[in-house]
């Protein structure tokens, strides 16, 4: 299943200006299911402000993206999140934007916008489990689509042990780990190699972490 965490909602301080509280008007009628009048309160918020870079211009483009993303208007979701993710000025902000958009990205079958802001957003913060976890479906799905082989080696006992332990370390984000496990499983049994795909996308997925090292 696509997505193991929701789309990420803006909050807004308790700042003076009117485009802050129509964001905090528009999160209570998000939160309320009422996505359309959400989406009209974020625009009115961005049009009572002056700023077009600030912290609370981002926000309500980003609200604005996943209330018409409810809406399931994704042309104009991904609009407003780019605008976003161009005034973001922090690592934080850009994770929340980027991880939005990559979602709306995958929901409109652009696969490479999607693992392309997935991998900023694991290069920017490598804790992030729910992006690793859609960057790697991503990657899963992409292989099937290409006509890969499909698996012909039927994994011994042995090896679907090995399977359920990498499974539970990845769980827990130990890619590296993982990946060693099976590849020196390989070397004692060769139907650990039905698992070869699997190996090469836990890996791929550990490099990035690493290449922000």
């Amino acid at each position: 299943m696509f997505a193991r965490a929701a789309l990420i909602l803006l909050l807004f301080g308790l700042l003076g200006d009117s485009g802050a509280g129509q964001g905090r008007d528009g999160n209570v009628l998000f939160e309320q299911g009422r996505h359309v009048a959400a989406a009209e309160t974020y625009r009115a918020g961005l049009d009572a402000l002056d700023d077009t870079t600030g912290s609370v211009y981002m926000g309500l483009q980003n609200n604005l993206g996943l209330a018409l993303h409810r809406q399931e208007r994704f042309g104009a979701a991904r609009t407003a999140l780019r605008k976003a993710r161009r005034a973001a000025t922090t690592d934080e902000e850009r994770v929340r934007v980027l991880f939005n958009a990559a979602t709306v990205a995958a929901e409109m079958k652009d696969r490479t916008e999607a693992l392309t802001h997935y991998r900023t957003v694991l290069l920017l913060d490598p804790t992030h489990e729910a992006a690793r976890f859609n960057y790697e479906y991503l990657k899963r799905q992409a292989g099937e689509d290409s006509g890969g082989e499909p698996p012909t080696i039927e994994p011994s006992s042995f090896a679907q042990t090995l399977k359920e332990r990498a499974d539970a370390l990845v769980a827990q984000t130990q890619y590296t780990t993982a990946a060693a496990l099976l590849r020196d499983g390989m070397q004692k049994d060769s139907t650990v190699r039905a698992y070869r795909d699997f190996v090469t996308r836990i890996e791929e997925i550990a490099q990035i972490a690493r290449s922000d090292s």
